[in-house]
Parts: structure tokens; sequence; C-alpha cells
């Protein structure tokens, strides 16, 4: 009996220890990933930074910093005014265009002020995320503005070539609605209404608040935005094809998720 006691202390003793072990492990590998993430954004937001600082983005001699150095906005005497500071901007996209009835990112409203003020070439891939986010990390702290408006309960053909902000909106939710690829999965499968659930017994995220930390690090696809997310889950949860950033469907679904997280606060780079 003793014999017996002593076997079964052993066994249990042997399974605590594998537990703890790898529990140990597995919190060490999620705290190294967070730590390489962290270290990898950092880096970025240098090299995003060092892009806002500099003149060879235009032809002019002009740079990002040169218009929007401080809190108060700069006097361009060739301008003929101040020009606004970018805190607090990056909560503001994307946005709709009630005259072109378009839907505009922060990456397209850099790369307009970069073809026209700078005179230079738009940015994109990675060099354009890397701006892009650290324009975002300088409205950090500010609320995602998103719009007062919601999506009309029925989708009609008429949002389909969106003409006001709730149509927008109501178009980008069907892109959400609808699966998008090979598979009957949509991003609604996923995070129902916007909030967490499963993918292959597996929990998911909500979406809702979760664009404040875009743009952000994934080891698969370096700095990435929202699109990219899009274009990563669309491939490997919907069983679909990529879409080019900066597509119809992606910049309506863009706006859409951004205004779940409406009054939440923008936190990247942390």
């Amino acid at each position: 009996m003793k014999r017996f006691i002593l076997v079964v202390f052993g066994v249990f003793l042997v399974i605590f220890a594998s537990y703890f072990f790898n529990s140990v492990a597995y919190a060490k590998g999620k705290l190294n990933k967070k730590m390489i993430a962290k270290e990898k954004i950092q880096a970025a937001l240098k090299i995003g930074k060092s892009e806002f600082y500099s003149a060879k983005l235009g032809t002019n001699g002009f740079s990002c910093a040169k218009c929007h150095v401080d809190s108060i906005g700069t006097y361009i005497p060739k301008v003929g005014k101040v020009v606004r500071s970018l805190a607090g901007v990056a909560a503001t996209f994307p946005r709709f265009n009630p005259k072109s009835h378009q839907v505009i990112t922060l990456g397209e409203r850099l790369n307009m002020c970069i073809v026209h003020a700078l005179k230079g070439k738009p940015l994109s891939g990675q060099k354009l995320n890397e701006l892009t986010l650290y324009v975002t990390y300088l409205s950090n702290g500010y609320r995602i503005k998103g719009y007062n408006t919601t999506p009309s309960p029925v989708f009609t053909k008429a949002d389909r070539n969106p003409k006001t902000v709730q149509q927008a909106l109501t178009l980008g939710k069907h892109y959400y609605d609808t699966p998008l690829g090979a598979s009957s999965l949509s991003c609604d499968s996923c995070h129902p209404g916007g909030g967490a659930g499963v993918l292959g017994g597996k929990p998911t995220k909500p979406v809702i608040g979760h664009a404040v930390y875009y743009p952000t690090y994934k080891k698969w696809g370096k700095i990435i935005t929202m699109q990219d997310q899009f274009n990563h889950c669309i491939y490997t949860g919907e069983e679909g094809f990529k879409k080019k950033i900066g597509s119809k469907v992606w910049k309506y679904l863009d706006l859409y998720v951004y205004s779940l997280s409406k009054g939440y606060k923008i936190s990247v780079g942390k």
C-alpha cells in the first residue's frame, strides 16, 4: 500500500512539473513575441519619423515636418497661412468625402501631401505604412472620431455607389457581413456584431475597439495597416484571393471597421 501511494505521488509530481514548466515556457514565448513586436514597432517608428523629417520625399526642399512641426502649427510664408499640427488628425481617418463620394484613408491623405505639397512621388508598401504609423503615433491618446450616423438596417442597390456617410457605412457593413472568399465565412462569422467569436475552435478577438492599435506589427507582414489585416484574414480564413490595398471593398470595409472603434483612444507603438 505504501509503495502504491509513493507511485501515485511520483506520477502526480511528474504531471505537475510538466504542467508547470510548459506554462512557464508558454508565458515566456508570449512575452518574447510581445517584446519582438514592440522592438519592431519602435524601429519602424524611427524610420517613419525620419521620412517625416526628410526633404527627399519631394523635390522642392519641403518635408512633412516643414509644415507640421509643433502643436500650434507652423506659419508657411509661401502658403500664406498657418498649417495645423498633425496631433489628433489620425483620429479622423478613414473618412468619407461627401464631394468626391470616396473613402480616403490616412495613407492616401499623406500621399496627396507628398504629391501636391512636396512635389514628390506617392509612397507604397512598407515605406507608406511606416510613415502612416508615425503620423498615427502623433495622435496617441486621441479618441477615434467616427460618425454620428449608423449603417442602414437594409442594404439596397443605391448603397453600392454611396453618396452619403450612411450609405458608405452601409456598404462597409455589407462587405463585413458577406463571405468574400470560397468558404461560407465572413468577417461577421468570426467577429459577430464586431464582438469576439470562435474560429477553428479558437477564440477570436473583438473588432470593436481594435482599430486603435493599427498600423501595427505582425510577423507575417511586418508593419501592417487594417487593409493588410483584411488580406490576411480573407486569405487564411475565408479562402479568398488578396485584394489590392486601396481597392473599393477594402476602403469601405476599413471605414466601417474603424467606425466600430469610435470613442476609443488611439494607442499605437506601445
